[in-house]
C-alpha cells in the first residue's frame, strides 16, 4: 500500500453504518476490511488494512478497448485469469495515495474503512501512462534509424522493448507519436512487429528429405532472408511438424550469413508424407525479464509464416529375436511376442524375417526360477522379463528395460512357472511395452 492521508483511527463503540451497509459513492472507490482478533490478535490491524486495499482494488474496472490487440487472446480462460492478476498489480501501483475514514472495532473484530479519489486515481494514472509513451517512442525512433538490412534481429528487439514499456496499459487506446504521426501506439508497436516478421522468407537448402520413422532425418541448411534478398543474421529458428510427427531438438539461431543448420529432426510419428516446417522461434525471440506474461501470450499469438520441406517417411523395420523359457526349458507357446508384435504393428512398424534387412532388432529375454514349497503343496516360481533393441546398422543397443521377482503358485514347478508368466502381462502391458515404443521411436536421439 501507497501512503496515507490519514493514520487516526478512531474506537467507536456503536458499530456505524458503513460496517453494515457499504458506502457507494460514483467519485471513490471504497474499501473494507475486517479481521478476526481471536485469530489474528497481534496482526489483525495490518490484516484488515490489507482486506481494505484489495477491496477498494477490485472496484476498479479495467475494459479492454474494442480496437485493443489484446480482443485476439482475451476469450482464452487462462488468459483472462492473467490479465486480471496483472491489472491488480498495475492499479496497485498507480495508487499514489488514499484515505483512511474510520475504523471500529469491538472485542472480536476490527473494520476498516478506506477511501480513493477516483479523479486522482485517473490523473496518476495518466502521468505514468505519459512516462512510458515517451519511453516506447524513443525505442520506435532508435529502432527506424537502423538499416533494416544490417540490424533486423535488432530493430525487432528495439520495438519489443517499446512494446514493453507499454505492457501495463495494452487494453487501452494509448496515443503518442511515430514519424510526426498521432498514432495508436500499442496497435501501431504490434503491427510494426509483425509486418517486420512476416516479411522474412526462408530458403532451404534441400527441397525434400527421406526419413524413417524413429530416425534422424539427414542435416540441413535454412538460410533466412528479407524480401530484397538480403540475410538475416541472429535470428532464432526452430524446425518441427504440425503434428509433432517431426521434432527438432535445435533451436538455434542463424549465423552471420543468415544460416542456420539443422542436425536433429527426428521423425516420431507414422504417416508417408509429412511436412517439416522451419519457422521464426518467437519464443526465444522474445526471451526477456521484463516482458509480463500478457504480453508474451500476446506476442507468441503471432505465426509468421514458416518454409516447408516435404518428407518421404518409411516405416521402421523390426527384427524380433524372441526367447522365452520356463525353468530354463523353452516355452512351446510364447506369452510376449504376440503382444510385442502387435503393438509395434499398430504403431506403423514392419516385421521382416531377415536381420540384415532390419532397422533395429528387439531382443526378447524371459525366464523363470523356481522357489521351492511356498506353503503346504503350493510351490512357487518367479520371473524376470528383460526388452532390448539394438540398432541394427551400428549393432549399438539403445534401449534395455526389464521386469522381475513377479511370482507365481501352482502344485507343479512348471505350472508355477506359468502362473508367473501370466501375472507378469498387467506389468508388461502397463510398464514395459510403451517403455520399449518410447525407446524405439525416440533411441536415436
Amino acid at each position: 500500500m501507497s501512503s496515507c492521508k490519514s493514520s487516526k483511527q478512531p474506537t467507536v463503540k456503536q458499530k456505524p453504518d458503513w460496517v453494515q451497509n457499504r458506502p457507494v459513492n460514483r467519485d471513490y472507490y471504497v474499501g473494507i476490511g475486517t479481521a478476526l482478533k481471536t485469530t489474528n490478535n497481534i496482526s489483525y490491524q495490518q490484516i484488515a488494512k490489507k482486506n481494505a486495499f484489495d477491496d477498494m482494488i477490485s472496484e476498479i474496472q479495467v475494459n479492454v478497448s474494442s480496437s485493443s490487440v489484446l480482443k485476439s487472446v482475451q476469450n482464452n480462460l487462462e488468459f483472462k485469469q492473467q490479465f486480471n492478476a496483472t491489472t491488480k498489480v498495475t492499479a496497485s501501483n498507480t495508487i499514489e495515495k488514499y484515505d483512511v475514514i474510520d475504523s471500529w472495532e469491538n472485542g472480536n473484530e476490527f473494520w476498516i474503512y478506506f477511501r480513493l479519489s477516483k479523479a486522482e486515481f485517473e490523473a496518476a494514472k495518466r502521468r505514468k501512462i505519459q512516462v512510458q509513451i515517451s519511453r516506447a517512442e524513443d525505442f520506435m525512433e532508435r529502432a527506424d534509424l537502423l538499416d533494416l538490412r544490417k540490424n533486423f534481429v535488432d530493430i525487432i528487439h528495439l520495438k519489443i522493448q517499446a512494446l514493453t514499456s507499454l505492457q501495463n496499459y495494452l487494453n487501452e487506446d494509448v496515443v503518442g507519436n511515430i514519424k510526426g504521426k498521432e498514432v495508436k501506439l500499442v496497435d501501431e508497436i504490434f503491427n510494426s512487429i509483425q509486418d517486420q516478421l512476416f516479411i522474412v522468407q526462408f530458403k532451404t537448402s534441400i527441397p525434400s528429405l527421406k526419413g524413417i520413422v524413429g530416425k534422424s532425418l539427414p542435416k540441413f541448411d535454412a538460410t533466412a532472408l528479407i524480401n530484397d534478398g538480403s540475410t538475416i543474421s541472429n535470428l532464432p529458428l526452430k524446425a518441427g511438424s504440425d503434428n509433432q510427427s517431426i521434432n527438432s531438438y535445435d533451436r538455434i539461431e542463424t549465423d552471420n550469413n543468415g544460416v542456420a543448420t539443422f542436425t536433429k529432426a527426428h521423425v516420431q510419428g507414422a504417416g508417408s508424407t509429412l511436412f517439416l516446417r522451419i519457422a521464426i522461434d518467437i519464443q526465444k525471440l522474445i526471451t526477456s525479464d521484463s516482458l509480463n506474461t500478457i504480453l508474451k501470450t500476446v506476442l507468441m499469438s503471432m505465426q509468421p509464416p514458416p518454409a516447408s520441406i516435404k518428407v518421404s517417411v518409411e516405416p521402421l523395420k523390426i527384427y524380433i529375436q524372441d526367447e522365452e523359457f520356463n525353468l530354463s526349458k523353452p516355452l512351446s507357446q510364447t506369452f510376449f511376442e504376440p503382444l510385442v508384435k502387435k503393438e509395434i504393428s499398430q504403431n506403423g512398424c514392419v516385421l521382416v524375417g531377415n536381420k540384415n534387412e532390419s532397422d533395429y532388432i528387439i531382443h526378447i529375454y524371459s525366464n523363470t526360477q523356481s522357489q521351492g514349497v511356498m506353503w503346504g503343496n503350493m510351490l512357487g516360481a518367479s520371473i524376470t522379463v528383460t526388452f532390448s533393441i539394438t540398432d541394427s546398422r551400428t549393432n549399438i543397443e539403445i534401449y534395455k528395460d526389464g521386469i522381475q521377482n513377479i511370482k507365481g503358485f501352482q502344485t507343479t514347478a512348471d505350472n508355477a512357472g506359468l502362473d508367473a508368466y501370466k501375472k507378469s502381462l498387467s506389468d508388461l502391458n502397463r510398464k514395459l511395452i510403451p517403455s520399449l515404443i518410447d525407446g524405439l521411436f525416440n533411441g536415436d536421439n
